[in-house]
């Protein structure tokens, strides 16, 4: 949360807010975070594609979360649909 721009794959993508829905969203946990941790995010994009002949664009996003001591605590995984024309 402390990114200078938390919509920095939104932006580079140049996906307009109006036409964005939200698809899908998952979590895999894979150890307990504590009060106190240090959490690191590392957020890419895992697959583009598109449907209806393009007027539906899919963009799936995966993020691992990490602790201080470079553990596994949490994957991610975020779908985002964009409607085109």
């Amino acid at each position: 949360m402390e990114s200078p721009n938390p919509a920095a794959i939104r932006d580079l993508l140049g996906m307009d807010y109006r036409s964005l829905l939200h698809g899908e969203q998952g979590f895999t946990y894979h150890a307990m975070a504590f009060a106190g941790d240090t959490l690191t995010f590392e957020q890419r994009i895992d697959d583009i594609y598109d449907k209806k002949g393009g007027a539906l664009e899919f963009v799936v996003r995966k993020t691992r979360v990490s602790n201080q001591r470079a553990e596994l605590v949490a994957e991610l995984r975020t779908v985002t649909v964009m409607r085109n024309g």
